[in-house]
């Protein structure tokens, strides 16, 4: 009896370096859950009617994918003609591709990119934004699917055109004026994701440097595991995290990075860790840093 104990607790010790060696361990237990999906479920629903599977990383999509993916490069949701750089597209812009895309407001839509980015995230932001209402992302993106050495196509997966009609949830944005009127304002944190250089102005990718006046600061990448494949950490790193710096959901949490794609992804975070009042500055610091009348904040001169 003894020896068998021995036996498997040894088998269950070997389990569980195997699952590391892979980098990641399955982790259900968000808030919502529902809202990130592994390779193992990736592979089970592939062929189920009204998935759709989306493919967003810059480069490898030819010689390598997801089977039944499409491919999408999120420079399309870049208005190149809006005068703060990086901006989202128009709602009307945003329609016409995702039609062309062949999407359909009754699928359920899977975005992965290559693992440790954003492009997945800033395409989920934009289809909660545009009224989307059933969209998940890969944990660990292709990342995973290769380390679970999952099966991987070269077939080029086009669809018919798709009727997408746009649903707007303004609440989900807010404007630099808007953003200005939340300074300091009780039951507001305004969230700043990009690095502690940017934060305190050592590094400077604007004419000015710095931060948002009373805004906190946690870089988007620390929600992410360190090693192996990028999988999110678990709720409970993930919840001290955010309470360090004082992001709590009985607060509107209003999110910006430079160009809202680092924010993107902290705002698909607060949704995985059931937030509700969450908004995005869509502007960011790519407005406000080069706004000679904004106010900032700037450490690094102090």
């Amino acid at each position: 009896m003894k020896k068998m104990l021995i036996t498997i607790s040894l088998l269950m010790i070997l389990v569980s370096v195997l699952g590391n060696e892979k980098g990641f361990a399955e982790q259900i237990d968000y808030p919502n859950s529902h809202l990130l999906v592994t390779a193992d479920w990736v592979e089970e629903h592939t062929e189920q009617e009204g998935i759709y599977i989306i493919d967003v990383r810059k480069n490898g999509y030819e010689q390598g994918h997801i089977p039944k993916a499409i491919h999408f490069s999120v420079d399309n949701l870049v208005d190149k003609n809006h005068p703060v750089e990086g901006y989202l597209i128009s709602e009307k812009k945003f329609e016409q591709l995702m039609k062309e895309l062949g999407v359909r407001n009754d699928q359920l839509i899977v975005i992965y990119d290559e693992g440790k980015e954003t492009s997945a995230t800033r395409l989920f932001y934009a289809l909660e934004y545009f009224g989307h209402k059933n969209v998940r992302i890969l944990n660990g993106g292709y990342q995973a699917w290769v380390a679970n050495q999952k099966k991987i196509s070269r077939e080029d997966s086009r669809k018919l055109k798709g009727d997408f009609k746009v649903s707007l949830n303004q609440e989900l944005m807010v404007k630099k004026e808007e953003e200005m009127q939340m300074i300091g304002k009780e039951g507001m944190v305004l969230f700043d994701v990009r690095s502690p250089e940017e934060y305190k102005g050592e590094k400077v990718l604007a004419q000015r440097g710095g931060h948002i006046p009373t805004a906190v600061n946690l870089e988007w990448t620390t929600v992410l595991k360190d090693e192996g494949v990028p999988v999110f950490k678990d709720v409970a790193e993930i919840s001290k995290l955010l309470e360090g710096v004082g992001v709590t959901r009985d607060k509107t949490i209003v999110v910006y990075c430079q160009k809202a794609n680092r924010a993107s992804h902290m705002y698909y975070t607060l949704r995985l860790m059931g937030f509700e009042n969450i908004t995005l500055y869509e502007g960011s610091w790519a407005e406000w840093g080069n706004d000679p009348d904004t106010p900032i904040t700037n450490p690094s001169n102090e």
